[in-house]
């Protein structure tokens, strides 16, 4: 099945949309709508079959149509389509959570993680195409492990153009499986637009609702509980004026009555392993525990997804958070506003492995914990490396 990598609607085959390369771009209200800032098009032509089962109008009759050369855009957001996208299977993904919970360093390391995952499955990760290669390098790998700098977050809407259409995109190839290549699309958004609770109704996120997985990431220091535990042990969190609570709801809203699987990530695991430096504390004990499925990383050692090591983990820090005083967050993906129970688990990593030094990266180097697990269970139910 293969899906749009802008609005995530799966692309049908009596449907096809065609756009002009060439001629004047006019304002296009949809794509507009579907990108949350303004966006021009070239003219669009929309074939389509009139009969069940009957062929759809080719390529070259879309340029009879227009008079010039065309290019495949989606039938419902406008964006356009790589070259052959049709031709492969899609995973799709939407990153969430509020502003400084990690996301952009998390895909980061996620990227280096599926390649060496794949390595042990004996497959090839890598870029789909130049701009995914391209963004990577730029805005994740160079900083992050060459320059040994933090990354910076994903650009607002309010600031973005249509130049920015793709960023905060990335394309991976995950190898073929029954003579098709397998694609995985990681689509993040910035936090700031999801801390605004009226952007739950506006047409650009309606691609929650259609994704295959969406990672929910949730600060354990945004917590007063644990922040008041682990003072002087680690530098403050910066003040945040919309709890993760606030911004689950409104990632809940986004995805209304649709069914993608949720995965409910406690980032920054490893500022909780310094509770157990806390002497006379319950964390300590807690913490400290070396047969806690939190405790241990075995993915670097399995092909597949390991799901009895999911539901341990998954046990553990939905009891993790109702120590920290966090319930909320479990009652709310249980028994959700929208009323639509979602397929969902609890999963704890650690992008960096140790906490910054400031806006730089550890001395000693990162070392990633757990990380996989959220996208190998969301591949695992697409049916994508099990």
């Amino acid at each position: 099945m293969t899906k749009c990598p802008l609005c995530f609607h799966t692309l049908t085959p009596d449907r096809i949309s065609w756009m002009s390369t060439s001629g004047e771009a006019t304002a296009d209200r949809i794509a507009t709508r579907y990108a949350g800032f303004p966006v021009s098009s070239r003219t669009i032509v929309e074939a389509h079959s009139k009969k069940r089962g009957a062929p759809v109008p080719s390529r070259d009759a879309a340029m009879t149509m227009v008079g010039s050369e065309v290019q495949e855009v989606c039938p419902d957001c406008h964006h356009p389509l790589p070259e052959r996208w049709r031709d492969h299977d899609t995973v799709c993904i939407a990153m969430a959570g509020a502003r400084a919970t990690g996301k952009t360093i998390y895909i980061a390391v996620l990227v280096r993680a599926l390649q060496m995952a794949g390595e042990r499955l004996g497959r090839v990760v890598e870029p789909h195409d130049q701009r995914t290669a391209e963004s990577y390098e730029q805005f994740y790998e160079t900083i992050l492990y060459k320059e040994r700098r933090m990354l910076s977050g994903t650009i607002s809407l309010a600031g973005r153009t249509a130049a920015d259409t793709d960023h905060g995109t990335l394309v991976l190839r995950l190898g073929h499986s029954g003579g098709r290549q397998q694609l995985l699309v990681i689509r993040d958004v910035a936090g700031e637009d999801l801390q605004n609770r009226a952007n739950a109704s506006e047409q650009w996120t309606r691609f929650f609702g259609h994704a295959d997985g969406v990672v929910f990431m949730f600060d354990p220091l945004k917590v007063p509980s644990v922040e008041n535990q682990l003072r002087g042990l680690i530098p403050q969190a910066a003040p945040d004026t919309s709890p993760p609570l606030t911004v689950l709801q409104t990632v809940l809203s986004m995805i209304g009555s649709n069914n993608p699987r949720l995965a409910v990530v406690l980032s920054k695991f490893d500022a909780l392993h310094e509770l157990r430096n806390v002497r006379g504390s319950e964390w300590s004990t807690v913490m400290s525990n070396p047969g806690a499925g939190f405790s241990r990383d075995p993915s670097a050692n399995r092909t597949g997804y390991d799901e009895n090591d999911g539901e341990l983990v998954d046990a553990e820090v939905r009891s993790l958070l109702t120590m920290l005083r966090a319930k909320p967050i479990i009652d709310a993906v249980d028994s959700p506003h929208t009323g639509a129970r979602l397929n969902s688990r609890f999963f704890a990593v650690s992008a960096l492995g140790a906490l910054p030094a400031g806006q730089r990266v550890y001395e000693g180097g990162i070392s990633p914990f757990r990380c996989l697990d959220p996208v190998r269970w969301i591949l695992d139910g697409a049916g994508v490396w099990n």
